[in-house]
C-alpha cells in the first residue's frame, strides 16, 4: 500500500548526517544480517502484511526472522521446547525450524526447493536466524521464503510436519557475483526506485517517506513473467523470474503495476470532506495513476501478443534467420526460439 502525506521528522536514520553533508562511517559487523521492517501506513505499523528481504546475488546472508501468526503477533517458542535461558540452538527434541526458499514462478514443479535448518536465538521471542548458502542465491530473481516451525519424528524423518510458518518474499539481486555465464534475474529494486524517483524519502516533498515497499516491489516484478506466461498463444518459452530476457518492457511492465496498486490504494481512500471552511479531498489522485498504469500496462500486452504470435508463426512456418533478430538485450541473452 501507498504511505500517504504523513510526515516522519523523527524517524531514525541508518547513518547520522554530518553538518557538512556527509554520512558517519558504519561498521562492517552486521551488514550480512538482513531483516525486513514491518511496512506501515500512514506512521502505523501493518504487522499482517506479506514482507521481503533483499540480498545479492551469491551473497551468503543470514536471514534474520522473527516468526509471528498470522495477525503479526510474535510466537513464542517456548511451549515447544525452547527454553529461554538457553543458548542458541538449532532444534529440540523433535521440533527444529526451517527455512525453505523457491523461485516463485517454479512453484508446482518437480524442483525440490532449497531448505537450510535455521537456529532459534531467542525462543521467547520468536527470533531466528538462518544462513544462506552461496548456492542458494546463486541464481538472481524472485523468491518465496516459508520459516518453518516443523516436527520431525525419527520414524518420518522425511515428512515433517508444519506447526505453522510464515511465508515472504526474498529478493536476489543481479550481481557480478553470480554463477559465470549468468546475467538473468529481474531489475533490481534500486533500478526500479531510480526508474520511478523513489530511491529515498527525500524525493518525495509531500510524503517524506518511500512510496513503494520491497514486497509490493518484489510482487510487481513477477507480474509481467506471470502475464507472458499465461496469455494466448501459448508456446514452449515460459520463462520465470529467474531468466526473462525482455529488459525494457520488463521494467514498463513493473512500473505499470506499481501505479495500479497505488490507484487502488487512492480509490479506497477516496472521501471529500469540509474543514475550516474548506473541501479537502487529498485522496483523489487514483484516475491519474489508474491512467499511468494502464497506458503502459496496455504497451507491455500489445507487445507481449505480438511477440508471442511472432514466435508461434515462425515455429510453425519457419524464418529467414537474421543477425538483427539475435541482438543482445540488457540483460546478455538473447531470444532462443
Amino acid at each position: 500500500m501507498v504511505v500517504i502525506a504523513t510526515p516522519q521528522p523523527t524517524l531514525p536514520q541508518p547513518a547520522p548526517l554530518t553538518t557538512t553533508g556527509e554520512l558517519h562511517p558504519v561498521s562492517c559487523a552486521g551488514q550480512n544480517v538482513i531483516s525486513s521492517p514491518v511496512s506501515t501506513v500512514q506512521g502505523v505499523p501493518v504487522h499482517s502484511r506479506m514482507r521481503a528481504v533483499v540480498l545479492t546475488q551469491g551473497q551468503c546472508g543470514t536471514v534474520a526472522w522473527q516468526l509471528h501468526d498470522k495477525d503479526g503477533h510474535p510466537v513464542s517458542l517456548q511451549a515447544c521446547g525452547f527454553p529461554e535461558d538457553s543458548a542458541s540452538s538449532a532444534a529440540v527434541g523433535d521440533y527444529r525450524v526451517v527455512l525453505r526458499l523457491k523461485e516463485q514462478l517454479s512453484l508446482g514443479n518437480d524442483r525440490r526447493p532449497f531448505e537450510v535448518e535455521a537456529t532459534v536465538v531467542d525462543p521467547a521471542a520468536g527470533k531466528v536466524e538462518a544462513q544462506l548458502t552461496a548456492a542458494m542465491t546463486s541464481l538472481a530473481g524472485i523468491y518465496y521464503g516459508e520459516m518453518a516451525l516443523v516436527s520431525v519424528p525419527a520414524e518420518e524423518a522425511n515428512q515433517p510436519c508444519v506447526i505453522f510458518s510464515n511465508m515472504f518474499s526474498v529478493v536476489i539481486t543481479r550481481s557480478t557475483f553470480g554463477e559465470p555465464g549468468d546475467d538473468g534475474g529481474p531489475p533490481s529494486i534500486a533500478e526500479i526506485r531510480l526508474h520511478l524517483r523513489d530511491s529515498s524519502p527525500q524525493e518525495s516533498y509531500l510524503l517524506d517517506n518511500l512510496m513503494f515497499d520491497d514486497a509490493e516491489i518484489a510482487l510487481a516484478i513477477s507480474r509481467p513473467v506471470m502475464y507472458w506466461n499465461e496469455v494466448p498463444p501459448p508456446i514452449d518459452l515460459v520463462y520465470s523470474t529467474q531468466n526473462f530476457p525482455f529488459r525494457y518492457h520488463w521494467l514498463e511492465g513493473i512500473a505499470a503495476n506499481l501505479f495500479m496498486m497505488v490507484a487502488e490504494q487512492f480509490r479506497r481512500n477516496d472521501f471529500q470532506y469540509q474543514a475550516a471552511g474548506m473541501a479537502i479531498n487529498d485522496q483523489n489522485k487514483a484516475p491519474a495513476y489508474e491512467q499511468a498504469g494502464q497506458m503502459r500496462w496496455q504497451a507491455y500486452k500489445e507487445w507481449v501478443r505480438a511477440t508471442k504470435a511472432s514466435i508461434n508463426l515462425e515455429s510453425c512456418y519457419g524464418e529467414v534467420t537474421s543477425t538483427y533478430k539475435y541482438s543482445a538485450y540488457s540483460s546478455g541473452l538473447r531470444m532462443r526460439y
